[in-house]
């Protein structure tokens, strides 16, 4: 007994000492400044609700030798552009849009099937553990930090959308490929623009519905024309944050802990939080207006739009099957691990 007392507390001194010697060596390293960028203006919850609190607690955690600046709204370049200028050292860290570039990520596309998630938090949990292995190989150009799901995004439309056959002959503004094809598919024609873009094309009668979250609905005015609202989680689209390779190498050893402590399961499960609440908060707006039908899916509408949704997967995985990958296999473990976490819709 009082040996092994004596090896506790050496034990215990040499933790303690290896915690000052991190501490110390955090304590020596020059500062360095890494820039972020992402898309979304300041007032959107992704900006001060995820990626302010994230560099802050990194800054925190390295006893201030890391500090990140923020710049928000396309400042260093287009949505679309973000995997690039990670890649590229234009920027140091990159929040990115996994399906923004169709067809250049196919693995992960699958994230992004309609009616797959239903609780973003824990989803988060789920995408990032089944998406790092291939990550390693399909974003190997970057090192791929987090994976997560953003608030989540339903149809708003001048009519009232039950059924997948209500979609017949409407022009629709879809936010990524798998969408579009679910549009597809119940015989709409979708129409791929960006959300300032969509807003205004509501306006203008070009396009008779669109998909957005709800609080960006109502942050661009288009609820101003659309008035009926699909109470469900249609879809959510899957998000990174990416960070350049240069510059993460070019950190201390004690740097890169605190970054790799910042890139896990339990950080991807905690960034969509603020989103998805900022998202509710909309909804519950819209709610209390009278003009304002937000309406409930039946059991038997639901199943519609999930088996609509077999042929969107099933599109998909023939897409890659003819690069090489068993789609049946890579969608079934992501859907393992959303039953894992109670997140599968």
């Amino acid at each position: 007994m009082r040996k092994f007392k004596k090896f506790t507390g050496a034990l215990g001194v040499a933790l303690m000492g290896a915690c000052a010697l991190t501490t110390a060596s955090m304590a020596e390293d020059a500062q360095v400044r890494l820039r972020l960028s992402h898309n979304l203006p300041t007032n959107n919850a992704l900006h001060y609700g995820v990626l302010e609190p994230w560099a802050k607690s990194i800054g925190e955690a390295s006893n201030g030798s890391i500090a990140i600046d923020i710049f928000p709204a396309q400042q260093m370049g287009p949505a679309k552009d973000h995997y690039n200028m990670a890649r590229d050292g234009i920027v140091d860290i990159a929040f990115y849009l996994v399906g923004i570039e169709p067809g250049r990520f196919p693995i992960v596309s699958a994230a992004e099937i309609p009616f797959l998630v239903s609780a973003n938090d824990r989803g988060s949990r789920a995408l990032y553990e089944w998406y790092m292995p291939y990550a390693e190989t399909e974003m190997a150009d970057v090192k791929v930090c987090n994976t997560f799901y953003d608030g989540g995004g339903t149809v708003h439309a001048k009519k009232k959308i039950e059924r997948p056959a209500d979609l017949a002959g409407l022009k629709i503004r879809s936010p990524n490929v798998m969408a579009a094809e679910l549009y597809r598919l119940g015989g709409a024609s979708p129409i791929q623009m960006s959300a300032n873009d969509a807003a205004e094309a509501v306006e203008r009668g070009v396009v008779d519905a669109i998909s957005f979250p709800w609080k960006l609905l109502q942050a661009l005015g288009a609820d101003r024309t659309l008035h009926y609202h699909m109470d469900t989680t249609l879809y959510s689209l899957a998000t990174a944050i990416l960070i350049n390779k240069g510059s993460y190498e070019r950190l201390s050893d004690a740097q890169k802990a605190v970054i790799d402590s910042h890139c896990s399961a339990d950080w991807s499960e905690k960034l969509p939080v603020a989103w998805t609440n900022f998202e509710n908060e909309g909804r519950e707006v819209l709610l209390g207006k009278p003009e304002h039908d937000v309406y409930k899916l039946t059991d038997e509408q639901l199943g519609e739009w999930k088996e609509l949704a077999k042929g969107v997967q099933a599109k998909w995985a023939a897409d890659v099957a003819g690069k090489g990958v068993d789609g049946e296999k890579v969608f079934g473990d992501l859907k393992t691990l959303l039953e894992k976490y109670d997140a599968a819709y």
